[in-house]
């Protein structure tokens, strides 16, 4: 049974509060292509690569709901590889909604909300401000640091990497955001925080944990973002009874 888009549309734009949240102008958060107007399958991706797109269609999905949207690339002409991408979107109706900042930062859906709850932190409460918006989260870690490295790794299925003063040390309070929040580094120093959950590796930052003390956790951009997306397809399938796939398509960063 097929869903009109626009019900969809202005479910997430009000479950995600998406004109009041300021981002960057590339995220253009909301509903970025349409389609012929209604919904009988929902694709879910962090990223809206050309292959991302293709696999949507090939499944048979007439909306993709993203993290990353399609024009971070900004304004361009409809040339070449990206012309294809709008192309793909439009011979295949395909309709493509996208949430960034909205989507890392909600409460229940977000990136980091999710994080937090799979790794059992307690006492969570919203922190590190991002241009006047709070965006990530701090809780409490009843375990050691290693024990929440260990625990990082298992829910985001990646390689953590990154810097750990003692892995024996409680974890105690700590800090996450997911994505390339690795310059939030010095808002955690400031805050007094000892150790701070990222995604996107970042080599100044590193060195800047070593200088710090602060153990700093990388799982990567793209392995802390899938969470978000994954909460919304959750969120579709209850409201409207659609069928929802997630595509995966890491960029091993």
């Amino acid at each position: 049974m097929s869903t009109p888009l626009h019900q969809i549309a202005d479910l997430l734009d009000t479950t995600l509060r998406i004109a009041e949240i300021k981002d960057a102008a590339v995220a253009m958060n909301g509903l970025q292509v349409e389609n012929s107007g209604s919904v009988n399958k929902v694709a879910l991706a962090v990223d809206g690569s050309q292959q991302t797109l293709e696999a949507a269609v090939a499944a048979g999905a007439d909306l993709l709901i993203l993290h990353h949207g399609l024009f971070w690339c900004g304004l361009r002409p409809l040339t070449g590889w990206w012309k294809r991408k709008v192309e793909t979107c439009l011979q295949g109706n395909l309709a493509v909604y996208s949430a960034h900042l909205p989507l890392d930062m909600h409460p229940t859906l977000g990136n980091n909300a999710c994080i937090a709850r799979e790794l059992g932190l307690q006492d969570v409460k919203p922190e590190l401000d991002y241009h006047g918006t709070l965006i990530g989260l701090s809780g409490f870690y009843p375990g050691t640091v290693g024990e929440l490295s260990q625990r990082y790794a298992a829910i985001t299925g990646a390689e953590v990497t990154g810097v750990m003063h003692d892995e024996s040390a409680p974890a105690g309070r700590i800090v996450l955001c997911s994505g390339g929040g690795g310059e939030e580094i010095y808002q955690v120093q400031a805050k007094g925080y000892s150790t701070y959950l990222t995604g996107e590796e970042n080599h100044w930052v590193s060195n800047a944990a070593r200088d710090m003390g602060i153990n700093i956790l990388f799982a990567g951009h793209y392995a802390t973002e899938t969470f978000g997306v994954k909460a919304i397809g959750k969120l579709l399938e209850d409201s409207f009874g659609l069928p929802c796939i997630f595509i995966d398509h890491p960029t091993g960063m």
